[in-house]
């Protein structure tokens, strides 16, 4: 079972498009108890499951996160962390810390920059975590998230050259969700009219900091119609909800948009403005209850109907 960790929403930034509104004032976090009763779950149906580690920003309790990466990976999970690398001041602090991370276990970081983490943290102090990664032989990826009026990807490996040269780098689409609702320019999102049409693209089941059990970390996976259990439930048990569940069954063969017409039958209304991607579209479907509990329906009857459609016709 893989499975995606938010171990605190506390950050030392409190960037314009989180969309899940982390910051300095936040201090929802999960015990040491949950994180390692969630880490040992992993491994009931898989020898060697990968878990992936984000914040708020991971690093700010860093004897903590030492601790919970050692402990995952030497159970044998393959493990993740995501960071805005703020704790970078200089190239030596970032080669020692990432140097006790990876010998606790770390196999891959996920660096986040773009306009928006730069109004916090100096690009500078990335710079200083992709040399150290180079210098450790850490595999590193570059997330940036980018408005149509923000600085782009593209802009930003321009002004940095060859630092980012075998560099896995990203640029993903801002969405109007969390903090970005209020302090992103609407009109600045990459929306494309009509709805999309593309399968759910990461579904896997995640724990927030406050002990929430989710299908995703992204967008609409926070939204308490999506919610599959709590942190304190058995996860084991959680996990085959979560895959056997008829939303998401549908949602990862077919994706949201086959739930738009049942949706809009439950008073849902087309953004005539278009969406982002899929995932912006999830959220919108699934935002209000009566629509999520007309979704929820839909798909259980077509699962059902699938299901009785095959043992026909497997019937002699």
């Amino acid at each position: 079972m893989n499975l995606g960790i938010l171990l605190w929403n506390k950050c030392d930034a409190k960037c314009a498009h989180c969309a899940v509104s982390s910051g300095p004032d936040q201090h929802a976090l999960l015990t040491d108890d949950q994180l390692k009763r969630a880490i040992d779950a992993c491994f009931y149906d898989d020898p060697a499951p990968k878990i992936g580690l984000s914040g708020g920003e991971s690093f700010l309790y860093f004897k903590r996160l030492i601790y919970i990466v050692s402990y995952a990976a030497s159970r044998g999970a393959i493990v993740s962390l995501n960071t805005n690398c703020s704790w970078a001041l200089d190239s030596a602090r970032a080669e020692r810390k990432l140097g006790l991370i990876q010998e606790a276990g770390l196999r891959r970081l996920i660096v986040s920059t773009d306009e928006f983490h730069l109004a916090y943290i100096p690009a500078e102090r990335v710079i200083n975590v992709v040399r150290a990664c180079k210098a450790l032989n850490l595999e590193i990826e570059l997330q940036f998230v980018a408005t149509k009026t923000s600085l782009r990807l593209a802009d930003f490996l321009k002004k940095y050259e060859d630092e980012f040269l075998n560099v896995r780098v990203r640029e993903i689409p801002c969405h109007p969700v969390g903090r970005a609702v209020q302090e992103v320019d609407d009109d600045a999102i990459f929306r494309k009219p009509g709805t999309p049409t593309g399968c759910c693209p990461s579904a896997v089941l995640s724990i927030a900091a406050d002990g929430r059990v989710i299908p995703c970390c992204n967008t609409a996976g926070h939204l308490p119609a999506l919610q599959v259990g709590h942190v304190d439930d058995a996860i084991e048990d959680l996990h085959l909800k979560f895959r056997t569940d008829a939303v998401m069954h549908l949602m990862q063969r077919k994706g949201p948009h086959i739930f738009v017409a049942a949706a809009t039958n439950a008073g849902f209304t087309v953004d005539r403005r278009g969406y982002v991607d899929q995932c912006h579209l999830c959220h919108d479907l699934f935002r209000d209850s009566n629509v999520a509990a007309a979704i929820k329906e839909y798909a259980a009857n077509v699962v059902t109907e699938e299901v009785l459609n095959t043992v026909v016709g497997n019937s002699p």
